[in-house]
Protein backbone atom coordinates (compact mmCIF):
# COMPACT_ATOMS: atom_id res chain seq x y z
CA UNK A 1 0.00 0.00 0.00
CA UNK A 2 2.78 2.52 0.95
CA UNK A 3 4.72 1.56 -2.71
CA UNK A 4 0.96 2.50 -4.10
CA UNK A 5 0.94 5.65 -2.40
CA UNK A 6 4.45 6.87 -3.06
CA UNK A 7 3.98 5.58 -6.85
CA UNK A 8 0.60 8.07 -7.33
CA UNK A 9 2.46 10.74 -5.36
CA UNK A 10 5.58 10.65 -7.74
CA UNK A 11 3.49 10.51 -10.67
CA UNK A 12 1.59 13.41 -9.98
CA UNK A 13 4.70 15.20 -9.13
CA UNK A 14 5.70 14.34 -12.23
CA UNK A 15 2.73 14.85 -14.63
CA UNK A 16 2.90 18.54 -12.55
CA UNK A 17 6.38 19.25 -13.11
CA UNK A 18 5.81 18.13 -17.12
CA UNK A 19 2.90 21.07 -17.71
CA UNK A 20 4.66 24.64 -18.07
CA UNK A 21 2.49 27.31 -15.94
CA UNK A 22 -0.40 28.50 -17.73
CA UNK A 23 -2.17 32.02 -17.18
CA UNK A 24 -4.44 32.35 -14.56
CA UNK A 25 -4.33 32.33 -10.37
CA UNK A 26 -1.80 30.60 -8.91
CA UNK A 27 -2.08 27.09 -8.11
CA UNK A 28 0.23 24.27 -8.08
CA UNK A 29 2.01 25.05 -11.02
CA UNK A 30 2.17 28.87 -10.79
CA UNK A 31 0.25 31.70 -12.03
CA UNK A 32 -0.60 34.95 -10.70
CA UNK A 33 -1.17 36.87 -7.34
CA UNK A 34 -2.62 40.24 -6.96
CA UNK A 35 -2.13 42.16 -3.43
CA UNK A 36 -4.25 45.67 -3.15
CA UNK A 37 -2.33 48.43 -1.06
CA UNK A 38 -4.69 50.90 -1.85
CA UNK A 39 -7.21 52.22 -4.36
CA UNK A 40 -4.68 52.99 -7.41
CA UNK A 41 -1.65 50.63 -6.56
CA UNK A 42 -1.82 46.67 -6.56
CA UNK A 43 1.53 44.56 -6.10
CA UNK A 44 1.35 41.75 -9.04
CA UNK A 45 3.24 38.32 -8.92
CA UNK A 46 3.62 36.04 -11.57
CA UNK A 47 5.37 32.51 -10.35
CA UNK A 48 6.52 30.01 -12.95
CA UNK A 49 7.09 26.51 -12.71
CA UNK A 50 10.75 24.68 -13.97
CA UNK A 51 8.99 24.37 -17.82
CA UNK A 52 7.74 27.93 -17.78
CA UNK A 53 10.27 30.12 -19.64
CA UNK A 54 11.76 33.29 -18.19
CA UNK A 55 9.65 35.71 -21.31
CA UNK A 56 6.25 33.07 -20.99
CA UNK A 57 6.50 34.57 -17.36
CA UNK A 58 6.87 38.43 -17.56
CA UNK A 59 4.88 38.00 -20.91
CA UNK A 60 1.54 36.39 -18.74
CA UNK A 61 2.76 38.90 -15.70
CA UNK A 62 2.11 42.02 -18.12
CA UNK A 63 -0.55 40.41 -19.39
CA UNK A 64 -2.05 40.21 -16.06
CA UNK A 65 -1.04 44.11 -14.67
CA UNK A 66 -2.69 45.26 -17.79
CA UNK A 67 -6.02 43.27 -17.05
CA UNK A 68 -5.69 44.30 -13.54
CA UNK A 69 -5.70 47.83 -14.37
CA UNK A 70 -8.73 47.38 -16.77
CA UNK A 71 -10.38 45.56 -14.37
CA UNK A 72 -10.09 48.08 -11.84
CA UNK A 73 -11.85 51.13 -13.97
CA UNK A 74 -8.15 52.73 -15.33
CA UNK A 75 -6.93 53.08 -18.69
CA UNK A 76 -2.92 53.00 -17.57
CA UNK A 77 -0.21 51.71 -15.84
CA UNK A 78 3.31 52.37 -14.68
CA UNK A 79 5.36 49.93 -12.18
CA UNK A 80 7.41 50.25 -9.52
CA UNK A 81 10.04 48.15 -7.55
CA UNK A 82 7.93 46.53 -4.73
CA UNK A 83 9.39 48.35 -1.31
CA UNK A 84 9.61 52.05 -3.03
CA UNK A 85 6.97 54.80 -1.85
CA UNK A 86 3.58 54.88 -3.46
CA UNK A 87 3.27 57.47 -5.72
CA UNK A 88 6.68 57.79 -6.83
CA UNK A 89 7.50 61.49 -7.90
CA UNK A 90 6.32 62.34 -11.70
CA UNK A 91 9.77 62.16 -14.05
CA UNK A 92 11.34 59.51 -12.27
CA UNK A 93 10.54 55.99 -14.86
CA UNK A 94 8.82 53.22 -14.09
CA UNK A 95 10.60 50.29 -13.21
CA UNK A 96 11.60 49.23 -16.42
CA UNK A 97 14.31 46.48 -15.88
CA UNK A 98 15.90 44.26 -12.97
CA UNK A 99 16.77 40.73 -12.08
CA UNK A 100 16.51 40.07 -8.35
CA UNK A 101 19.07 36.95 -7.93
CA UNK A 102 17.70 33.95 -5.88
CA UNK A 103 21.00 33.59 -3.63
CA UNK A 104 20.36 35.22 -1.04
CA UNK A 105 22.16 38.03 -1.74
CA UNK A 106 20.73 41.79 -2.20
CA UNK A 107 22.26 42.83 -5.52
CA UNK A 108 20.58 43.78 -8.94
CA UNK A 109 22.03 42.61 -12.53
CA UNK A 110 20.52 45.36 -15.04
CA UNK A 111 18.65 43.72 -18.00
CA UNK A 112 15.80 44.00 -20.44
CA UNK A 113 13.44 42.81 -18.59
CA UNK A 114 10.56 43.09 -15.59
CA UNK A 115 11.42 42.34 -12.24
CA UNK A 116 12.66 38.80 -11.69
CA UNK A 117 13.53 36.43 -8.93
CA UNK A 118 15.68 32.80 -10.24
CA UNK A 119 14.80 30.45 -7.54
CA UNK A 120 17.47 26.93 -8.28
CA UNK A 121 15.64 24.13 -6.59
CA UNK A 122 17.74 20.85 -6.40
CA UNK A 123 16.14 17.40 -6.83
CA UNK A 124 18.67 14.49 -6.99
CA UNK A 125 20.72 14.69 -10.12
CA UNK A 126 18.85 17.63 -11.99
CA UNK A 127 18.59 21.39 -11.05
CA UNK A 128 15.70 23.12 -11.59
CA UNK A 129 15.28 26.44 -12.42
CA UNK A 130 12.00 28.54 -12.05
CA UNK A 131 11.50 32.72 -12.57
CA UNK A 132 8.80 35.00 -10.71
CA UNK A 133 8.65 38.38 -11.35
CA UNK A 134 7.08 40.97 -9.25
CA UNK A 135 6.26 44.53 -9.21
CA UNK A 136 3.63 47.69 -7.87
CA UNK A 137 1.08 48.57 -10.84
CA UNK A 138 0.59 52.30 -10.18
CA UNK A 139 -2.81 52.99 -11.93
CA UNK A 140 -4.56 55.98 -14.06
CA UNK A 141 -7.12 57.61 -15.72
CA UNK A 142 -6.93 60.53 -18.34
CA UNK A 143 -5.55 63.24 -17.44
CA UNK A 144 -2.33 61.62 -17.54
CA UNK A 145 0.40 63.40 -14.86
CA UNK A 146 2.95 64.83 -16.45
CA UNK A 147 6.49 63.48 -16.95
CA UNK A 148 5.30 59.44 -16.12
CA UNK A 149 6.26 56.80 -18.68
CA UNK A 150 2.75 54.89 -18.86
CA UNK A 151 1.50 52.05 -21.00
CA UNK A 152 -1.81 52.22 -22.17
CA UNK A 153 -3.63 48.79 -20.50
CA UNK A 154 -6.00 48.00 -23.80
CA UNK A 155 -2.81 48.53 -26.14
CA UNK A 156 -0.75 45.73 -24.07
CA UNK A 157 -3.86 43.48 -24.36
CA UNK A 158 -4.31 43.38 -27.61
CA UNK A 159 -1.01 42.94 -28.58
CA UNK A 160 -0.56 40.04 -25.72
CA UNK A 161 -3.79 38.38 -26.07
CA UNK A 162 -3.34 35.95 -29.21
CA UNK A 163 0.12 34.45 -27.12
CA UNK A 164 -2.20 34.52 -23.39
CA UNK A 165 -5.51 32.35 -25.59
CA UNK A 166 -3.12 30.34 -27.08
CA UNK A 167 -1.63 29.29 -23.45
CA UNK A 168 1.40 29.95 -24.99
CA UNK A 169 1.69 28.68 -28.93
CA UNK A 170 2.17 31.43 -30.79
CA UNK A 171 5.05 33.61 -30.73
CA UNK A 172 4.11 36.98 -28.28
CA UNK A 173 5.30 40.37 -29.55
CA UNK A 174 9.18 41.24 -28.25
CA UNK A 175 9.40 43.18 -24.67
CA UNK A 176 10.59 46.22 -27.53
CA UNK A 177 7.55 45.85 -29.69
CA UNK A 178 5.16 46.26 -26.66
CA UNK A 179 7.12 49.36 -25.04
CA UNK A 180 6.85 51.14 -28.74
CA UNK A 181 3.18 50.67 -28.86
CA UNK A 182 2.01 50.90 -25.49
CA UNK A 183 4.89 53.49 -23.87
CA UNK A 184 3.42 56.84 -23.69
CA UNK A 185 4.21 60.54 -21.59
CA UNK A 186 2.70 63.56 -21.10
CA UNK A 187 4.28 66.37 -21.48
CA UNK A 188 4.35 70.21 -21.76
CA UNK A 189 7.25 70.08 -24.00
CA UNK A 190 6.25 69.05 -27.40
CA UNK A 191 10.25 68.48 -28.46
CA UNK A 192 10.84 66.10 -25.83
CA UNK A 193 11.09 62.67 -26.66
CA UNK A 194 11.37 59.87 -24.27
CA UNK A 195 13.96 56.63 -24.68
CA UNK A 196 14.11 53.19 -22.91
CA UNK A 197 13.42 50.02 -23.27
CA UNK A 198 10.31 47.69 -20.84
Amino acid sequence: MVRIRTALALGAAALLAACATGYGPKTLTGGYTDEKLDDTHYRVKFDGNGNTTQDRVWSFWIYRCAELTKQQGFTHFALQRPGEPLGQAPGRPPMLSAVYRGDGSSGMIKTKGGGYTYVPMYIPSAPITTWHTDAVVAMYREPLPEYVVVLRAQTVLDQLEPYVRSNGATQPVTRKELYQRAATMNRSESNYIFGGEL
